[in-house]
This record gives C-alpha cells, structure tokens and sequence, in this order.
C-alpha cells in the first residue's frame, strides 16, 4: 500500500512523533495508518524502557477539590527537564492526571490507580506514553494523594508547589462554605510559603526523633560555648520553644498576618463563621527543592 505526504502529516499530528518516525513506520507498516501507529507505540515503549533510569527532578503538581470541599486530591506528574515541564503537552498530560485521579472513588488513592484511571477514553499510562514519547524524556506520576474529609489546597503558579489541608468543622452545615474554602486556602499558602516548612500540624505531631536530634545539637552547641551541662539542659529548654513556633504549623506566624499564629487565625475566622474548625493534616508537595 502506498502513502503520500499528507499521511505521513496526518500520523504525525496523531501521535507528535517526529516526521522522519512517521514516515519510516508507514514504510514498514506498507502504508496502514493504523499498523503504523502499532509500530511507533512499540518503538516508543522499547525507548522508555531505555529512558527509565533517567531522573525525574522536574514535573508539575496538580490539586482538585472536590464537591462540598471534600475529597480533595493531588498528583505530581514528573519529567526530566524545567523545558519539558513547560511545554504544552507535558501541562494537558498534568490536567489529565488530575481530572482522572479526582474520579477514581475512594477515601485514599495511589500512583497506580491515577495510572489505570481514564480521561478521555484512554488510561493516564497511555497519555502518558504518547507524550513521552514525543518528548523524548522519562516521565511518570510520583505521588497521589487523597483527603477525604472536608479539605482545601493551594498550587503556586508556576505548579511547582502544591499543599492540600484537612479538617474538621464542628458545623458540618457550613463545611461545604466559601468562607471555609477560603479559611483552608490560606493554610495551604502559608504552608507553601512558610521557611522553615511546618514539620506536623501541632508539636506533638512532630517526630520524637527529630526532636531529639534538635535537643542533641542545642545542647553540644551550649556545651561547646563553655556551658556548664546543666546549664546548657536549661538554655535548650527555651530554645525548644523557638524550634516549636518554627515547625509546628498551628504555632507558626501566619505568613498572610505574622501579627497572629496559624491557630490563632483559624479560632478568630472560625468564631466569625459560626464553627470551630481544626486542621488534622497537610501535605506539602514540591518539586526542584
């Protein structure tokens, strides 16, 4: 079977790949468009194979939130390259990632069901193929993450920092509120924004081990500073304090208004909706850092 110009334009446009590739997979699929979307899919395939062990550092993060401020979902799309991670192609590959993870039920998710979930009629691994391969970069879903409860989030413009927050809202009647939508809105900022970065929601949440590592160097720099011992033992009690208003989110400054803590803003916006509402988790997503 013969081809002309035209199909070898029209393969191209089906599946992005080079216009030297199209024309090679007509020639070996005797002119059948269809054939030759078979051969440059297994070329495509046999090449990722190659590609696997490329690093991944770059990508895009994505946030849905669901109906009624619950449900919220998040994926991180990855790729090799800033440049790819710009591109037209790799961003639609990220918007369909999400829009299949937000419909896949359940209270939690994972990367492989973002991955057999569909948009569009086809599975994300097989959009992510086709980009992938036109790209010519490794790429894949590196995390998935589901808050079933009522929830909120926040994706910096350039979609490399992404937070999602849930809560509980003591009025279940005013969950599904803007104002809440606002309140866990701007959690979500200043957990993007806050340096250091919160470690847990409250200090009782932070890691005993980190902990313990912190109160080891408080007191070794004490120590050194030519500090009796039990002396230096009181010096890092005082020093722990600053180390909790640093990475317990709810006794963080809040970066929107430092006049006031993250708990404090939450109990003074929750008193003028009527509700007391109360953050049980965060996730904190970021890409290059």
């Amino acid at each position: 079977m013969s081809f002309t110009a035209q199909d070898v334009k029209a393969l191209r446009q089906m599946t992005n790949a080079p216009m030297m590739e199209c024309k090679n997979a007509l020639v070996e699929a005797n002119g059948d468009v269809d054939a030759a979307k078979k051969v440059l899919r297994e070329r495509g395939l046999a090449k990722m194979a190659k590609r696997a062990d490329r690093a991944t550092a770059e990508g895009l993060i994505r946030v849905n939130i669901g109906d009624g401020n619950r449900d919220s979902t998040a994926v991180v799309v990855t790729c090799e390259t800033d440049f790819t991670a710009n591109n037209d192609h790799f961003k639609a590959l990220a918007d369909a990632a999400i829009a299949a993870a937000a419909s896949v039920d359940g209270d939690e998710i994972t990367t492989d069901q973002v991955l057999a979930a569909e948009h569009d009629g086809k599975s994300i691994t097989a959009h992510l193929e086709e980009v992938a391969n036109a790209i010519r970069e490794n790429m894949g879903v590196s995390t998935a993450v589901r808050y079933a409860g009522v929830s909120g989030g926040y994706v910096h413009f350039n979609g490399k920092l992404g937070v999602i927050v849930e809560a509980t809202v003591s009025d279940d009647s005013k969950a599904g509120s803007d104002e809440v939508a606002q309140m866990l809105k701007d959690v979500a900022m200043h957990v993007a924004a806050a340096d250091p970065a919160p470690l847990a929601v409250s200090r009782d949440g932070i890691d005993p081990k980190v902990v313990e590592e912190e109160k080891e160097i408080l007191v070794k720099q004490a120590v050194d500073s030519g500090k009796p011992e039990d002396i230096a033992q009181k010096m890092v009690e005082g020093r722990m304090k600053k180390f909790y208003s640093e990475r317990s989110l709810l006794e963080q400054p809040f970066v929107i208004n430092p006049e006031q803590t993250v708990g404090e803003y939450l109990a003074e916006a929750g008193k003028g909706l009527g509700t007391e509402v109360t953050v049980s988790r965060f996730e904190r997503m970021q890409i290059g850092g």
